[in-house]
């Protein structure tokens, strides 16, 4: 298993004050006939179909009142508040905690796709200090023994199944390196400040930290994980079962969403002005990442990858993340996503 180290605020401190926060940041229901539907999002690229579906107005458009809240280190704190009904939507990496609860029988439902990687769509990456590929430090993956590494989450996620295929191109294993948790935005300032070696990161962060000149990009998800669904759409027991009208109305904006920003970064369509409205929700410097940047895979069409699903399951349990295999075709619903594209029609 992986060495790891805890940050100096500990996990359970920060689990702790999360959960005391909870109420406040989740807030009440809006008054009027129509609830607010309380979605969470990490401030990531794949995040954009949600920031573009509700400033584009689709989200209204459907009649629906959407509040996004943010969680900045990583999907998996999503989990309890998701479950119990405290967020109807969230938008994050797939993580052992969530199959955990999905295998428990509370209701979670994955819905749709939010983050898939393609020879096209690379938006994960392993960034080593510029300063170790300069000195010859970092060669080549089997360089990276004895390296501490950043990820945001320790405990069975799914860029940890990407780290590990690193170390294994490298000729090396998990013990070889020790693992710190940090945020997105966390990690960019370590390997700034030498406080680690190398980290796994996605989209906008990779080329931020290669355009401010302190990392380099030594390797992408796509060249030992082809395909890998790395995050999702998630519905809470109480959207996906009780308000079955409005999470359709949700994915008919979702997906609208995920089309423009398809369109804008693979087509070139309408690209500035996409631009303009994701940088309302994602503060990235220099101008010059929006141009470099690696769009992330959000499938217009919002079906989820689940040959990548089965063999990350079959990682965690391997582990001992999971005790028992969660039922993927109850854990999987992809009604929401077909009554959409009844609506919308296939991605042209």
């Amino acid at each position: 298993m992986f060495k790891k180290i805890v940050p100096p605020l500990s996990l359970s401190k920060r689990n702790i004050l999360s959960l005391a926060l909870l109420p406040l940041l989740l807030g009440g229901t809006a008054t009027g006939a129509e609830p607010v539907i309380k979605v969470g999002v990490s401030p990531t690229t794949s995040s954009s179909a949600l920031y573009i579906a509700l400033e584009q107005g689709y989200f209204k458009e459907q009649g629906l009142n959407v509040k996004l809240v943010t969680f900045p280190s990583s999907g998996a704190p999503m989990t309890i508040p998701l479950s119990q009904n405290q967020l109807s939507v969230g938008g994050g990496n797939l993580s052992a905690g969530l199959w955990n609860a999905i295998q428990q029988n509370l209701g979670l439902k994955l819905v749709a796709d939010k983050g898939s990687v393609s020879k096209e769509h690379d938006y994960i990456g392993l960034l080593v200090r510029k300063d170790h590929v300069d000195s010859g430090r970092y060669k080549s993956l089997q360089d990276l023994k004895g390296f501490t590494l950043g990820l945001t989450a320790l405990n069975g996620v799914s860029q940890e199944i990407v780290t590990e295929l690193f170390l294994k191109k490298g000729g090396l294993t998990p013990n070889d390196i020790r693992l710190v948790k940090m945020s997105y935005a966390e990690m960019n300032v370590a390997l700034r400040t030498k406080n680690l070696d190398a980290t796994v990161n996605l989209e906008p962060y990779l080329t931020q930290a290669v355009l401010d000149g302190f990392a380099v990009r030594v390797a992408g998800s796509y060249d030992v994980y082809p395909d890998q669904q790395s995050a999702a759409i998630i519905y809470s027991p109480g959207f996906a079962q009780d308000r079955t009208g409005a999470a359709e109305k949700f994915m008919v904006a979702y997906l609208k969403g995920a089309r423009d920003y398809e369109d804008a970064f693979t087509k070139g369509k309408n690209t500035a002005r996409i631009i303009s409205l994701l940088q309302k929700h994602l503060q990235i410097s220099p101008e010059a990442v929006w141009e470099k940047l690696i769009p992330a895979g959000i499938n217009p069409d919002g079906r989820l990858n689940l040959a990548s699903l089965e063999r990350d399951l079959a990682w965690y349990k391997d582990k001992g993340y999971l005790t028992d295999m969660p039922d993927l075709q109850k854990a999987v619903d992809h009604r929401f996503v077909e009554k959409a594209l009844e609506t919308l029609g296939p991605y042209k």
